[in-house]
């Protein structure tokens, strides 16, 4: 956590503030008793005194059960139960019910809608005795509940659970959530808004309380707070506490999903938005970003600080149009996405989502999550460090001269990389494409990327083409081996000069040769200040070819 990275250092006199905060966070609640057939046999006979009435339709009758008793609980305390249909968002639907009493505690909503899950199949003999129980090959589509809650620590808790047994359960929570409620305790200055603290809040007491988040879980809040709702608010609709207990029903936790973000807040909103922009501009190409999503707001930036501090932190319900335009520079890499967009007038936020932690290779159990928090801190550094070589590239007086020459790897001598050949280049560019991913890259990822950019096959090009391409990366330092493993990782320091390379070709020589060979058209009435100087050293260039004699 709060590792400098290059971004941050090289914009740091027009960045007013910074924090790192974790922010969604989803824990699977699972009965380890329930995963295997003979543990759910154990775990039925110990409940019932015997399997006679384990078969499909007593687990439909407690599926109902689950049901019946949540209606009539809502029913008697006037607590919102609200349908849902396939691509409705329930957490807008939440927003909408909030409480508006802050020391409100306990279940306020209560949303329902049809999810696959794992069902339970039993097949019995002619003579009743149970022959298989496994889980059905397809999912069916059943009854989940999404119980939403306000904790005293924690704010907005929400609790999905299905009805079928064993009860499968998810507890989603918001470290921004955490963060507030512990600000508004210590009477720290905060303003937040759309899931983000803005200007009028104090970042270092933010970034403070942040870091304080990790070691309260650590220390088994966050099992605490899974604890205290799920058998209390959820689990008792079909067990109460002394079936509970009875049958030894007890949950196990483990991370499913987790977000880390680092927020910067710009003095000026227009600064944010002329260094956001350009950042866009320059690294789209270089990083292989396959599709950027625009959303227009309908009001510009504010181009200086307001006098005047912000009002007191309040819930407000998101609106589909943004005050300000909302950007969303995103990569995917399996189950993991980097991302990189502004919020609000003068906050740029980068984050690392993890949508299956099975992808950080480090276990999924709550007692692995500091070591899960360290790895995507690590990759949040190096996807800002990358962002950044990408953005401001860099030419050494030399440096192509020195790639074309041979290198030796112990023993092995290594031709150069002679940019002159497609296939050097598109190797190039395919490393520069991959220098983004969290946990590296592979012979066969690389292999796979520069048939994709060349649209050669296999035969063509394959491991055995890209391992020797690899070696002479090595070779100039461009690329290093990660530790322990067989993945690659592209080094900052040669992204930028292959993004210096890449940018050189595609977007000043390439357009000025073509530019000179060909008849200008019709200009436009509004130019881009790019085109502009493409214009004058077209002009000039066309006079120094006429100088020495060179035909265009």
């Amino acid at each position: 956590m709060n590792t400098p990275d290059e971004f941050s250092r090289y914009y740091a006199e027009l960045i007013e503030g910074r924090y790192d905060c974790v922010d969604r966070l989803v824990v699977n609640a699972y009965f380890p008793m329930g995963q295997t057939g003979g543990g759910m046999r154990s775990w039925w006979r110990r409940w019932r005194g015997d399997d006679s009435e384990l078969d499909d339709a007593h687990l439909r009758d407690l599926a109902g059960t689950f049901s019946r008793r949540v209606r009539g609980y809502c029913e008697k305390h006037g607590i919102p139960l609200v349908e849902t249909k396939a691509g409705e968002r329930k957490h807008e639907l939440a927003e909408e019910h909030l409480p508006t009493d802050p020391g409100f505690q306990g279940l306020f909503l209560v949303i329902t809608g049809n999810a696959p899950a794992p069902v339970w199949e039993v097949k019995r003999t002619a003579d009743g005795r149970i022959l298989d129980l496994h889980h059905r090959k397809s999912w069916p589509y059943v009854k989940h509940y999404y119980f939403h809650l306000i904790d005293a620590e924690w704010g907005h808790v929400t609790i999905r659970m299905c009805g079928y047994p064993p009860f499968g359960a998810q507890v989603i929570l918001n470290g921004h959530e955490w963060v507030e409620r512990q600000a508004r305790r210590q009477r720290l200055t905060v303003s937040k808004a759309s899931n983000c603290f803005v200007e009028g809040s104090d970042f270092e007491a933010v970034n403070r309380l942040a870091e304080t988040l990790h070691e309260i879980m650590a220390q088994g809040s966050l099992k605490a707070v899974c604890d205290r709702w799920i058998y209390s608010s959820c689990l008792c609709f079909v067990l109460d506490r002394e079936a509970q207990e009875h049958s030894g029903f007890v949950y196990q936790y483990s991370v499913f999903q987790l977000e880390l973000s680092r927020n910067l807040l710009f003095h000026r909103g227009a600064t944010l938005d002329e260094v956001y922009q350009k950042l866009i501009d320059r690294a789209r190409q270089p990083l292989d970003v396959k599709q950027l999503k625009t959303i227009f707001g309908r009001t510009h930036r504010p181009f200086r600080i307001p006098t005047r501090g912000r009002d007191v932190p309040k819930l407000v319900k998101a609106v589909q149009t943004p005050s300000y335009d909302l950007t969303v520079f995103k990569l995917h890499w399996g189950h993991l996405t980097l991302k990189l967009y502004d919020k609000g007038e003068r906050v740029l936020r980068a984050e690392v989502v993890v949508h299956n932690s099975k992808d950080l290779r480090c276990g999924k159990v709550l007692d692995k999550l500091p070591v899960m928090l360290e790895r995507m801190g690590g990759m949040l550094v190096r996807f800002l460090d990358t962002v950044q070589v990408a953005h401001i590239s860099f030419l050494d007086e030399g440096t192509f001269d020195q790639w074309c020459e041979p290198t030796t790897r112990g023993t092995r001598r290594l031709a150069g990389i002679d940019l002159n050949k497609a296939r050097n280049r598109t190797v190039v560019d395919a490393v520069v494409g991959l220098a983004t991913r969290p946990d590296g890259f592979t012979l066969a990822q690389l292999a796979e990327t520069v048939r994709q950019r060349s649209g050669w096959p296999v035969e063509t090009y394959s491991s055995r083409h890209a391992a020797y391409d690899l070696a002479k990366l090595r070779g100039k330092q461009l690329v290093l081996r990660s530790r322990g493993s067989r993945r690659y990782q592209a080094e900052p320091a040669g992204v930028r000069t292959m993004c210096a390379y890449l940018l050189l070709r595609e977007q000043v020589i390439k357009p000025l040769l073509a530019g000179i060979t060909r008849k200008p058209g019709r200009p436009p009435a509004h130019p881009h200040p790019l085109d502009r100087h493409y214009v004058a050293l077209r002009e000039e260039l066309q006079r120094t070819f006429e100088t020495i004699g060179l035909a265009a």
